[in-house]
């Protein structure tokens, strides 16, 4: 009886440490894929300016095809409007439809030699502007006192910006406007990662 007693005892002995050898193989295993991950992740996006402008302008004629509208020209001289007021909110530190000094786009249209006169019935419609602060990262993770960032694509950046607008009730009616024809783009991405995005209509 001992004897079969110790041999019983050595074979479960003998199964606990494959299991459990087993299971430091795996626990090993798993390390390099989560370390992949993080290493993947730390490698910040190269954006273009141009190319994130012209995204969401694509987009913005997608929503207004989408809801039987007219494709909305892009205009030149409003992109360059909408970039300086996207480089003034990030070099100034504020995110609004006016500048510190109380000026709205009428303003800036008119800095810009910009003249916006859309007739409709007896109105006449000066323009509009949607704004939006974007991020060129989701979120940040700290192992080891090293920073991880969880980057956004070029497109993920366009995507996430027009569906902000377009769930806001004003920038989505600003956006299905019947009447506005043209719009501008204007991207400025801060020294830390944030995405001012300033667009114009006429």
């Amino acid at each position: 009886m001992r004897k079969r007693t110790a041999v019983f005892t050595n074979e479960i002995i003998h199964t606990v440490l494959i299991m459990l050898f087993s299971m430091i193989v795996s626990c090993a295993g798993l390390q390099p894929t989560h370390s992949s991950r993080l290493t993947d992740s730390k490698s910040k996006p190269s954006i273009s300016i141009t190319k994130l402008e012209t995204a969401i302008h694509a987009l913005i004629n997608k929503e207004r095809q989408d809801n039987g509208l007219t494709r909305i020209t892009w205009d030149d001289a409003l992109s360059a409007i909408a970039r300086k007021h996207s480089r003034d909110m990030s070099k100034r530190h504020y995110f609004d439809h006016y500048s510190p000094e109380g000026h709205d786009y009428l303003y800036r249209y008119e800095q810009g030699g910009y003249q916006c006169a859309v007739v409709e019935g007896h109105t006449i419609h000066m323009g509009a502007e949607n704004i939006a602060l974007n991020h060129l990262y989701d979120s940040v993770t700290k192992v080891n006192g090293e920073a991880f960032y969880d980057w956004n694509s070029q497109d993920k950046i366009a995507e996430t910006t027009v569906q902000g607008w377009m769930r806001s009730p004003g920038h989505r009616k600003n956006i299905l406007t019947p009447y506005f024809r043209k719009e501008g783009i204007g991207v400025f991405i801060s020294p830390d990662d944030k995405v001012f995005i300033t667009q114009n209509f006429c």
